[in-house]
C-alpha cells in the first residue's frame, strides 16, 4: 500500500473501492496499529459503495514519527493534504475516538470539503474530567520511564490499557510493544497535543452545519457517553445514536451495527441536503 511524504511526515494510507470518498480517521493516542482494524472490519463492505480512504496518523501504524506537528490543527492539515494528493475535493469524514477531534477540526477548517461528519465514541476534549484522565496517563508514562526505563514504561501502559493482553495474545502484545517503543516520543507528543486542545473545538461546534451523526456506547469506560450528548447539543441538527451496553471501540466491537447506522444516515440526510 502507498506511503507518501504528506505534510512533513511519511504517511501510510490505503484506498479501496470507487464512488464518493469516505475517509476514516482511526483512534489511539499514538503508537498502536493505526488503521489496520478499520481495514479489517470495514474495507470489504464500505468499498462496495464508497471510495474508502484510511491512513495511519503521525507516530501510529506504518507511518513515521516526526519530531513535531502533533497539534490537532496540523493533524487536520494532514488529512487535507492527503485528500488533495488523492484529487478528492470533498468527502464524508469519520473520526473515531482520538480521530474525532481531527475530524471536527477538519470540518471547521474545510466545511466546503466535508459532505458529512461522522463521530464515533469521541469528544471535543473540552471536558476537564476527561482531560484529567489523559493527563494522568501522560504523567504515569513519564514517571514509569524515569523509574523503570522506557521499555518497562510501555509494558506497564499496555497492561493498563488492555489488561490480560500480555497473557492471552502474547504475539500481539509484543508487536504493540515494539511499535510503541519505537514511537515513544511521538506518543507523548500526541497525548500532550490533545491536552492542549482545551475548548478550541468546543467553542466552535455551533459553526458546523453539515449533516452530522454521533454514535456512542452507554457502557463506554474510555470516553463517557455524556461527551457525545454534549456534542449533540452543540452541533445543530446533529443526530445521536446511543448503543445500549456497548463499550469503547464501536468500529471494532460493533462493526455491522455502526456501518448500518452510517449507511442509513447518509442515505437519508445527504439525500435531504442535495439540491432538487
Amino acid at each position: 500500500m502507498p506511503e507518501q511524504l504528506i505534510n512533513g511526515y511519511q504517511m501510510h494510507y490505503e484506498v479501496y473501492g470507487q464512488g464518493q470518498p469516505l475517509v476514516m480517521i482511526h483512534g489511539g493516542l499514538g503508537g498502536g496499529e493505526g488503521c489496520a482494524a478499520l481495514v479489517e472490519h470495514h474495507a470489504p463492505t464500505l468499498s462496495r459503495q464508497f471510495k474508502l480512504i484510511v491512513y495511519d496518523r503521525r507516530a501510529a501504524g506504518r507511518s513515521s514519527t516526526p519530531e513535531v506537528g502533533y497539534g490537532v490543527t496540523n493533524c487536520a492539515q494532514d488529512l487535507y493534504c492527503l485528500l488533495v494528493h488523492l484529487g478528492a475535493s470533498n468527502a464524508h469524514v469519520l473520526g473515531s475516538s482520538a480521530g474525532g477531534p481531527i475530524a471536527m477540526q477538519f470540518a471547521l477548517d474545510h466545511p466546503e470539503m466535508t459532505d458529512s461528519l461522522l463521530l464515533i465514541n469521541t469528544m471535543s476534549y473540552a471536558q476537564e474530567s476527561e482531560r484529567a484522565v489523559r493527563q494522568r496517563e501522560l504523567d504515569q508514562l513519564r514517571a514509569d520511564e524515569a523509574s523503570f526505563g522506557r521499555l518497562a514504561s510501555i509494558e506497564r501502559a499496555l497492561d493498563r490499557r488492555w489488561p490480560g493482553l500480555r497473557q492471552t495474545q502474547p504475539a500481539r502484545f509484543q508487536r504493540l510493544l515494539d511499535l510503541n517503543l519505537e514511537r515513544f516520543e511521538g506518543i507523548a507528543s500526541t497525548i500532550q497535543s490533545y491536552l492542549d486542545i482545551g475548548d478550541a473545538i468546543e467553542s466552535r461546534l455551533s459553526e458546523l452545519a453539515m449533516p452530522t451523526l454521533i454514535v456512542h456506547g452507554d457502557f463506554d469506560s474510555r470516553i463517557s457517553v455524556n461527551c457525545s450528548r454534549q456534542l449533540q447539543k452543540a452541533i445543530a441538527g446533529s443526530e445521536l445514536y446511543i448503543v445500549p451496553g456497548a463499550e469503547h471501540g464501536l468500529l471494532s466491537n460493533q462493526p455491522e451495527l455502526v456501518r448500518n447506522l452510517i449507511f442509513q444516515f447518509l442515505q437519508r440526510r445527504v439525500a435531504q441536503a442535495s439540491p432538487v
